[in-house]
């Protein structure tokens, strides 16, 4: 059976357990994987991302979010969602010019009020693969300038198995694994 992946409400729940199918649209196709291994990443000092102090009204520079770039081999993926530790409103992207959260003319960010409206960040979960090359930016709304901008994560990890197959449409994914695959939009049209 198909599942369209896209972030539940609540708690963070791995996208699929060891053995599952994934087919993620890495345009312009489906590339099918099979997760191998997952473990979870948890709020800690190493997935909090400063980007710097940031004066009243200005923004930081594009900052590499490193410690979340993935390996090539095997196949890494994470699956994030992202929290405002600082008052900064935070622009997440993957990579130069994929932005994420983004209408034709509006980019939404990420700051400590989103809690109010999606308490459980459910709104800020995303995936980044192994050639994604994730980054941040942090604008400073207020009338004072900030010491640091602050980003922190949680989800998880998971290592993949190439199954060295890609299709161009939805049936044809379906056709191919009858058992069931979870389909994940990674970005990128």
């Amino acid at each position: 059976m198909a599942e369209l992946y896209y972030a539940k409400p609540g708690p963070i729940t791995p996208i699929g357990l060891p053995g599952h199918n994934l087919a993620i649209w890495a345009t312009p196709n489906w590339v099918c994987y099979r997760i191998f291994f997952f473990e979870g990443l948890s709020r800690s000092n190493d997935f909090v991302f400063d980007l710097g102090a940031v004066a009243a009204g200005g923004q930081s520079a594009l900052t590499a979010l490193v410690n979340l770039e993935m390996s090539n081999e095997p196949p890494e993926m994470v699956q994030a969602r992202f929290y405002a530790v600082d008052d900064c409103r935070f622009q997440v992207q993957k990579g130069q010019s994929d932005v994420r959260f983004k209408t034709k003319n509006r980019v939404a960010r990420i700051d400590k009020f989103s809690r109010l409206l999606d308490p459980c960040m459910h709104l800020t979960e995303f995936v980044i693969l192994k050639d994604d090359e994730p980054q941040a930016q942090a604008t400073n709304p207020g009338g004072l300038a900030v010491a640091q901008s602050r980003l922190a994560i949680e989800g998880y990890k998971y290592i993949l198995d190439d199954l060295k197959k890609a299709f161009s449409t939805v049936a044809q994914v379906e056709a191919a694994f009858p058992k069931g695959v979870t389909f994940i939009a990674a970005g990128g049209l």
